[in-house]
């Protein structure tokens, strides 16, 4: 309930009623395209949030297909060697076109970029499972290390912990597949910088 009356209060009623028209439209093509329910609501879940903080589309389809691209490579969705060009052309779009609306809508959410061997990319949702694990491991973490550090139990050795973090995640918790285990060492030590900064 308080999500609508926000929602409501942020968007005029033309708004408003754009922004249902476009979930819906969504909704319809992903049916008309045989798109699997878990694939559809994820993108649908996308462009709801992109639209609250983007103009509206010029080209729907475009978008459409940009939404079901980035959800499309969830890291677990490895090994993803789909090019954005071969995706484009399953859906009939232009590759231009989807490369501007996927990079539009990564940039705006901020959602988070990872490589496999290939150089493809894999995208990771802010507020999304993965990252809020990896958030609250290094929280936890840096937390603790500052406490022993302070009492004087051990000696802070940022790569160490950094290590530590990193097999918790990928080796244990299996929180992305082994093959982004070096993407996940960059994430957690920016990550971990920030946090430091807090305790200096």
């Amino acid at each position: 309930m308080a999500y609508r009356d926000a929602f409501e209060k942020k968007f005029s009623e033309a708004d408003r009623a754009e922004h249902l028209r476009l979930i819906k439209e969504a909704y319809k093509y992903y049916v008309k395209n045989d798109v699997r329910d878990a694939l559809a609501f994820g993108a649908l879940s996308l462009i709801n949030k992109y639209l609250q903080v983007a103009k509206l589309p010029k080209e729907e389809d475009a978008m459409f297909i940009a939404a079901l691209y980035l959800i499309s490579r969830h890291p677990f969705s490895f090994a993803n060697h789909t090019s954005k060009q071969e995706f484009a052309e399953q859906f009939g779009i232009k590759a231009t076109s989807l490369d501007w609306y996927s990079e539009n809508i990564t940039e705006k959410l901020g959602l988070i970029r990872i490589y496999d061997y290939r150089h493809f990319p894999y995208y990771i949702e802010p507020e999304g499972i993965i990252n809020s694990v990896i958030l609250s491991v290094v929280r936890l973490t840096v937390e603790e290390l500052m406490v022993r550090t302070l009492l004087g139990v051990e000696t802070f050795n940022e790569d160490e912990a950094i290590d530590g973090i990193v097999d918790r995640l990928v080796e244990r918790l299996k929180i992305v597949p082994n093959v982004f285990k070096q993407e996940i060492r960059r994430i957690v030590s920016e990550y971990m910088s920030q946090e430091i900064k807090k305790y200096i």
